[in-house]
């Protein structure tokens, strides 16, 4: 008897055992990246000539508020103007640089008639050109029908010579789009101070490649006392620019009082937290306080819109617990790491939260629980309910019992199991090819073939043989069914013990 399905089955079992600790998903096919990922604004120098001598500080001072200003913009949003021009810019970039090489592979195939070459490396040179225009060719026919995807969010930075601390002065007239090309930015922001009747005049232009022109002008009059109101202000007139949407609010109303409001794991406020973004788009809030259980959610913030959030937090409830070792005085009692005092004692546990109960007696013998919403979860100790409250009894050198571990006995069998049917396997499969020569020899007997020895003795080998080869592969197969068995069973007991996290309830209203 062949066994024609067993490789099959074999493979499939393999796989299955390898599906338990890890799984994968198929790559996807990768897609062109869009051009122009960033967004890179280039500031210049402060022009302070118009300003004293003694003033002339204020310039660096409104710089680096500016600068300050502009650290919490993440990127840009690029209107439709904007991406058909980094389109355009791309597109012909790409089609006259594919168009230079293909016109000079021509030329150079055009120039083999005057080398002067044997005709064979003529030939061999002429085939190797040809093959090479026939690619540029159709590498020029794709670029040329197919327009570049253009990033229309792109990362808002500001240049590689203002982040390493250098701020260069700005061009003359004329010369915008070369101090551009030569600082690699799309954009340049100029500042010029004056002084007007004893205040400060701060005015601000920026000009961008794709309007080449000076697309933001704007000013700001202040005084000494109002320097910082002032810059806020044009500071946020440059971000609404820069960012090229309006910007988002953010009201939160935490309940209780002194709940801690997080938005984008960044402290926002107690209580209430008004939150002012240039970078509209999904935050994630979080509200937590002690005693409560925390909240956690995102929101999406729409540009020049401002979203009201209230969010009630859910009281904890407590279990009162009374722990005491019977027999071990003294005993130390921990919550997790944290040192409670001796036994026996009283505890204040929070419901919907798993606590880690850990006991240690003189004789330095341990014993451990788990406790949640008035019930012991899993570990070494008696759980009894006495006058609305509970009772812990911590024993120690009590046995675990068998429904505690059913987890790690179902894991215990699998592997048991699994490790022997790799055992019997190769036994049987050894056993069942012995068992088979003894009976194909007999098959070719029986057909007729020339034997000289004794007949009924090989009869009486291929008939024991049959059966041994029978039960060899029943053994291979109870081993296979058992192991998919214990396997399913782990996976099921496994997946049944989890307990799913307990979240708080919240309400939210949005205007």
């Amino acid at each position: 008897m062949k066994n024609r399905f067993f490789p099959v089955i074999v493979l499939f079992f393999l796989v299955l055992s390898m599906e338990l600790y890890a799984s994968g998903r198929r790559e996807e096919p990768e897609e062109a990246d869009p051009v122009n990922p960033e967004y890179i604004l280039c500031i210049t120098a402060p022009d302070v000539s118009a300003l004293p001598t003694d003033r002339q500080i204020m310039g660096n001072l409104v710089l680096s508020v500016l600068i300050e200003n502009l650290e919490g913009i993440d990127y840009r949003f690029r209107s439709d103007e904007e991406v058909g021009f980094y389109q355009d810019y791309a597109w012909a970039k790409a089609r006259n640089e594919a168009a230079r090489n293909l016109a000079l592979r021509r030329n150079e195939r055009d120039l083999l008639l005057y080398r002067g070459d044997p005709s064979w490396r003529h030939r061999k040179n002429l085939k190797a050109l040809e093959e090479t225009i026939k690619r540029l060719e159709e590498e020029f026919a794709i670029i040329d029908a197919q327009a570049p995807l253009v990033e229309e969010k792109p990362v808002l930075m500001l240049s590689e010579t203002n982040r390493a601390g250098n701020f260069p002065a700005a061009p003359e007239d004329g010369g915008e789009n070369l101090f551009l090309n030569s600082q690699k930015a799309d954009a340049f922001l100029s500042l010029s101070l004056s002084e007007y009747h004893g205040r400060t005049y701060l005015g601000l232009r920026m000009y961008t490649f794709h309007t080449n022109s000076f697309s933001f002008e704007d000013s700001v009059l202040f005084s000494s006392e109002d320097l910082l109101e002032g810059l806020d202000e044009i500071g946020s007139r440059l971000a609404s620019t820069l960012t090229g949407t309006l910007p988002s609010m953010l009201l939160v109303h935490a309940s209780p009082p002194d709940a801690m409001v997080l938005v984008d794991n960044k402290f926002a406020g107690i209580g209430t937290a008004e939150v002012f973004t240039h970078s509209p788009g999904e935050v994630e809030v979080e509200v937590r306080a002690e005693n409560h259980v925390p909240s956690r959610f995102p929101l999406e913030l729409n540009p020049g819109e401002a979203a009201e959030v209230s969010v009630s937090l859910t009281p904890l409830g407590f279990s009162v617990y009374s722990i005491e070792v019977p027999g071990s005085p003294g005993a130390r009692v921990y919550l997790g790491n944290l040192y409670l005092g001796e036994a026996p004692l009283s505890l204040t546990l929070p419901r919907h939260r798993f606590s880690y109960v850990n006991v240690e007696t003189p004789g330095l013998e341990t014993a451990t629980g788990i406790f949640v919403n008035d019930d012991l979860m899993r570990g070494r100790a008696d759980f009894v309910r006495t006058d609305g409250g509970g009772q812990v009894s911590f024993q120690t050198r009590v046995p675990v019992s068998p429904e505690e571990n059913r987890v790690e006995r179902a894991r215990r069998r699998f592997y048991r199991t699994y490790g022997v049917f790799w055992i019997v396997l190769p036994l049987s499969l050894l056993t069942a090819g012995v068992a088979a020569n003894y009976i194909l020899a007999n098959n070719y007997v029986t057909a007729g073939a020339p034997f000289d020895g004794d007949y009924d003795k090989l009869h009486s080998d291929a008939l024991k043989a049959s059966n041994i080869q029978r039960w060899a592969n029943v053994a291979w197969i109870s081993g296979l069914s058992l192991s998919l068995f214990q396997a399913f069973r782990y996976l099921y007991v496994s997946r049944n013990d989890a307990e799913p996290n307990v979240r708080a309830a919240e309400t939210r209203t949005e205007e």
